[in-house]
Parts: C-alpha cells; sequence; structure tokens
C-alpha cells in the first residue's frame, strides 16, 4: 500500500484538483478522491479501489473522512508520553509490543527485548487502523487479547475470570488473537482456491463466448452475401421475395445475437464480475480489517463464500438458429430461411484449450513494401501495413502488395480493422487518430494529446472503445469510436517510452513496455490490471490470438515468447533462425496459424509459419 504523498494533487477518477474538490474523502491508504466519484465507481464495480495504489478496501464511503478534517494516529513515542514528555516523535513502532518508539527508547526497547518485527512510521500511519489496540467493551481500559475458536468471541485477560461456556455449553477454546486470526485465515484461504477456480471457469466461459459470438457474426453475414448473390441472379418478378427473405434473416439473426450477448454479458459476465468482487471484499477484510472485526465476521464470511459457490455454472440453450438452405430448382427464389438448428453451450462440454504449444516458426514468403513499416494488422484476408511514410498499404490474400490504401499524412504507429473500419494512430503534435472505411473514404479523425519523444506507441480498440496511452500522464484513453472521452484510466505501469498494446477480448488489453520490460493486462470496465509479467526483455510487438499473447523484442536473435492471456505465465519460448534480425520489430499479429511481422528497417513484411 502507497502513502499519499505531496506528488498527489488531483482526484485518481476525475483529475480535479484537489483544492478545487467541493466533497472529498480519504481512504486508509490517505490517497484522497471526491466522494462523487468514489460512489460513482462503487455503483459500477461494487468495490472500493483505490486508483492509485490499486488497494481493495471493505469500507463505508461514507463514514470515511474528509481530507481536510481528517485526524491521524498519534506518532509521538508512547513510553515518552507515559513518563510526561509530551510531544516526543515516534520513529519506528514494535508489532510485538504495540508501542511506538523514539530512537532512545528504541535502543532500550532492543537492549531488554531483543530484535522484534519493526515498521517505519509512514508504514504505521497507513495500517493503524489494523494495528492500533481494540479496547474491550466490558473492560475499556485493557485491549482485546483473547478469543475462542468454537464461539469466536472475543475478550480481554479481566474477562477470564467472568467467561461462561460456548452457547453449546461446553467451555472455550482460547487462544491469542494472531493465532485465532490466523486459523481462521487458514479456512478462508482453503475456499479461496474454490472461488479462483470458479472465476477462471466463467472465465474461460466469457472468453469461448466472445469467439461464439465472433463465429456467429461472420457466419451469418456469409449468409446475408449468398443471399445477395442469389437475389441478383434472379428476375426482376422475384426481388420483393428476396427483400422479405433477407429481413426474415437479419430479424433472426438480430434475436439470436441479442440472446447471445445477453448470455455473455449478464449470465456470465455479471456472474464473473460478482464472483470477483465478494473475493476481493473477503481478501480486503482479512487484509486491512481489525482481528476482531475479522473474528466477528468469520461465520458471514464463511456463509458468503458458501453462498458464491452454491448453483449451477450458467448454461444457455438457443433454438431457431437460421440457417441457408439453397434449393436446386431455380423456379422462384433459390435460397430460404430454416431455422431448424438448435445450439446448447454448457461450460463443461465447450470448453477446450489446445494442449500443445508452437516450438518453432518456418518462413513462408517475404513482401516487400515501399518504406520502413511500423504496423500491421490482418482482416478478411488482407493484410494492412502502417508506413513511416504517412501511408497505409495493402497486402492481399495471394500475398501481393496490391495497393496503397490510405494516405494519413504523416508517420503511422498503429493499424487496426473493427467492424470494416480502419483505425490509424498518426505521429503528429498532437497525436491523430483516423477512421476510413475499407474503400479509403475518411469517416472521421481526432487528435489525441501524449508524451512524444521518439518512441512508437499504438491503439487497440476494445468492445467499441478505442484504447490509447498517454504516457505523459501515465493513463489510458478510452474514447467511442468517434472520438469523444469516455473515460481515463490511471496506468502507473507506463513509461514514456516503446508502448505496444493490442485488444485480447471485449474487456481487456494487454501492454508491453519496452523501457521497464513489463508485459502487463488491463481490465477496461475496471482499470484494474489483471497480471503483470517481467519474463519478456524489453519487449516492444505484442498480439493475441487463442487464449494466449504473442510478445517479440528487437535484438540480433529476436524471439517470441507465448504468455497465457489468464494469468500472465510464460507458456513457451521460440528462437529460431528463421526470425533474427537486426532490424526493430514494433509490431506483429497472428492469424491462423500465421505470424505475421514487419521489419522496420528491412522494408518488408515476413509471414512464418507457425509449427
Amino acid at each position: 500500500m502507497a502513502e499519499a504523498t505531496v506528488e498527489q494533487v488531483e482526484c485518481g477518477f476525475c483529475v480535479t484538483r484537489l483544492e478545487d474538490l467541493e466533497d472529498s474523502r480519504s481512504l486508509p491508504c490517505s490517497h484522497v478522491h471526491c466522494l462523487r466519484c468514489l460512489l460513482g465507481n462503487f455503483e459500477v464495480n461494487k468495490i472500493v479501489r483505490c486508483p492509485f495504489c490499486r488497494e481493495v478496501f471493505d469500507v463505508d464511503i461514507h463514514s470515511l473522512p474528509t481530507s481536510n478534517t481528517r485526524e491521524g494516529p498519534s506518532l509521538y513515542c508512547d513510553s515518552c508520553t507515559r513518563k510526561g514528555v509530551n510531544n516526543q516523535p515516534a520513529v519506528i513502532y514494535c508489532k510485538t509490543c504495540s508501542t511506538k518508539l523514539c530512537a532512545k527508547h528504541r535502543e532500550s526497547h532492543d537492549d531488554v527485548l531483543g530484535a522484534h518485527p519493526m515498521i517505519t512510521m509512514t508504514d504505521y500511519k497507513t495500517q493503524a487502523m489494523k494495528l492500533a489496540p481494540r479496547l474491550c467493551t466490558k473492560h475499556t481500559e485493557l485491549p482485546y487479547s483473547l478469543g475462542c475458536r468454537k464461539c469466536l468471541t472475543c475478550g480481554c485477560v479481566e474477562c477470564l475470570s467472568v467467561l461462561e461456556n460456548c452457547t453449546d455449553g461446553s467451555p472455550h477454546k482460547l487462544m491469542s488473537l494472531k493465532e485465532l486470526v490466523t486459523e481462521l485465515s487458514k479456512e478462508v484461504d482453503g475456499m479461496r482456491s474454490e472461488i479462483l477456480d470458479r472465476e477462471d471457469k466463467l472465465s474461460d466461459l466469457l472468453k469461448h463466448m466472445t469467439g461464439v459470438l465472433c463465429d456467429y457474426d461472420s457466419e451469418t453475414r456469409d449468409m446475408i452475401e449468398t443471399l445477395h448473390r442469389t437475389r441478383d441472379e434472379q428476375i426482376e418478378s422475384i426481388q420483393q421475395k428476396y427483400k422479405k427473405l433477407e429481413e426474415e434473416l437479419i430479424e433472426l439473426r438480430r434475436n439470436t445475437k441479442l440472446e447471445l450477448e445477453r448470455f455473455t454479458e449478464q449470465d456470465v459476465g455479471v456472474k464473473l464480475s460478482d464472483l470477483n468482487r465478494h473475493r476481493l471484499q473477503i481478501e480486503a477484510r482479512h487484509k486491512h480489517n481489525h482481528q476482531v472485526d475479522i473474528i466477528n465476521r468469520h461465520g458471514e464470511t464463511i456463509n458468503q463464500i458458501k453462498e458464491l459457490l452454491s448453483g449451477n455454472l450458467p448454461t444457455l440453450k438457443l433454438s431457431n438458429m437460421a440457417t441457408l438452405e439453397v434449393k436446386g430448382e431455380r423456379r422462384e427464389v433459390e435460397v430460404e430461411v430454416v431455422t431448424s438448428k438448435s445450439v446448447s453451450i454448457d461450460l463443461e462440454d465447450e470448453l477446450t484449450t489446445p494442449d500443445t504449444l508452437p516450438t518453432q516458426l518456418s518462413l513462408l514468403h517475404t513482401v516487400p513494401v515501399s518504406g520502413c513499416c511500423t504496423s500491421v494488422c490482418s482482416y478478411q484476408g488482407n493484410t494492412y501495413v502502417g508506413l513511416e511514410s504517412g501511408r497505409v498499404d495493402i497486402i492481399d490474400e495471394n500475398n501481393q502488395l496490391s495497393r496503397k490504401f490510405v494516405g494519413v499524412g504523416n508517420l503511422v504507429l498503429s493499424v487496426a480493422v473493427y467492424k470494416d473500419r480502419l483505425y490509424t494512430l498518426v505521429y503528429d503534435n498532437p497525436y491523430t487518430v483516423t477512421v476510413h472505411d475499407l474503400t479509403g473514404k475518411l469517416i472521421t479523425n481526432w487528435t489525441h494529446t501524449d508524451h512524444w519523444n521518439g518512441y512508437i506507441s499504438q491503439l487497440a480498440v476494445v468492445s467499441d472503445q478505442v484504447v490509447i496511452p498517454d504516457r505523459q500522464n501515465k493513463r489510458l484513453t478510452v474514447y467511442s469510436l468517434t472520438g469523444e472521452v469516455i473515460k481515463h484510466i490511471q496506468c502507473p505501469l507506463l513509461s514514456p517510452n516503446w508502448v505496444s498494446m493490442c485488444a485480447v477480448d471485449n474487456l481487456s488489453v494487454v501492454v508491453s513496455d519496452y523501457q521497464t520490460s513489463k508485459v502487463f493486462k488491463v481490465n477496461i470496465p475496471s482499470g484494474e490490471v489483471e497480471w503483470t509479467s517481467q519474463d519478456v526483455p524489453n519487449p516492444e510487438g505484442v498480439t493475441y490470438h487463442g487464449g494466449r499473447v504473442f510478445v517479440t523484442n528487437c535484438s540480433n536473435t529476436t524471439r517470441v515468447w507465448i504468455l497465457d492471456v489468464n494469468t500472465g505465465k510464460l507458456l513457451t519460448e521460440i528462437s529460431d533462425a528463421a526470425i533474427r534480425t537486426d532490424s526493430d520489430v514494433f509490431d506483429l499479429h497472428v492469424t491462423g496459424n500465421t505470424l505475421i511481422v514487419p521489419r522496420y528497417n528491412e522494408h518488408k513484411v515476413l509471414f512464418y509459419q507457425i509449427d
């Protein structure tokens, strides 16, 4: 946990300066945010999380102290205070003796009692709520020191003389608060693995449903194209029948997609989010709350976990899925829409993860381009290549440089195609985002502020949102598809150096940072950093395919690292003569079993077979 310092000058959510906040609240970590933002964030995520230090707190927001009235814990030496010497600053806190000590009394403490575990006063300030002794309600001058393992009640040493039996009539099983909390935490930790396992299964189902949606959208788009092609071959007299068929197919497609989206977002996504939120609350309770509160609420915690683990995983049953049947006879309409196909999606049956990992790359072919190439992406058989000269070229499905697609006037830092739109991030002052349709027509553009020092940056499109790093302010800026700012996500892991980024699903992006040698995954709705990996030295290019993150760097023996998208764990590493290069590699893309790599200095794009 990080303590608030003088560097904090604004609310971590709305970036309003602290002196301009009308109603602010101070979290236990001492970071200050406006009440409206805290409540709004809690309304969305159902947990209290500080955007600066990323700590989660199990607290009532309305009960938090205001930033200008908060009374911090006493930081004076307890030994001096007992002797009548007031205001003597403490330099250390003894966790064994629960005592704050000045430099002089620390020496005598160590001489008499030996080396006890100590923390600095800076750490004590952020942990004071947890470390401060809790006084017994019956004997108000004595702190709680004992607890019963059976009935989970707490008491002080004076309570021993009047302590009655447990509620079942048996004697109390007494132990120190520390021992009792340790034992209770072991019980919760044992059940925590079940929660994490359930989260993993829901995450897999969510990822699977994203693929189902994408496949279904692609399949039905092909159906409509078939419908159009056959309609054009018919005579004018039956065009109205085709129109009716198209409307029927689109309506069935829309209804099915709505049901798939509802199941994905509500049945799976909401359950996953709710499970994650409750787990973080439980972990925060044991991490930050007082031992007495942990004990008093243990029964509630166990019941909460059991309730979370109860019930079955969500399943989906669909009927009336649209397919096309082409008739052999050509009398009226050549195709018809049928709805006889039914699909049932179940977590245990549908989820499959490939067991084999790629071990080598084989060079398929090389396509020269007309300049230094910085970025690349693939869409519907075409490969779009961003060039330093301010142009985007297309390599067709026959691996030929077919045409100069669009010109954007300056260095193209990143390209991405989403829903038949080409999004480019262009170096300018400030940066410019351009949007073209697939005929090359400019749809819209907007500016983006970022720190420029000659280093590459990229964009990613996630669930109808464009995400771009703002390295100067250490945050990710999230835009709508037309350029309106939706929100800023604080991202302290960003450096001012090379940053690459890719979308991994409908919720997250993976970012690689050359300077810090970190690769990390950020959940866009919550702003949470889900994992961080430091297995790749000086990463430059990053892409996602099939549940795996592919990362490369620039060196004399360029390699490809493959990480698990859910955990960031390094799965394998490929080092082969086929990919050795002295050229910068700022980006890469995987489609099917083909790895596409733009070679910046060599003015060419290489296609590798992944074996």
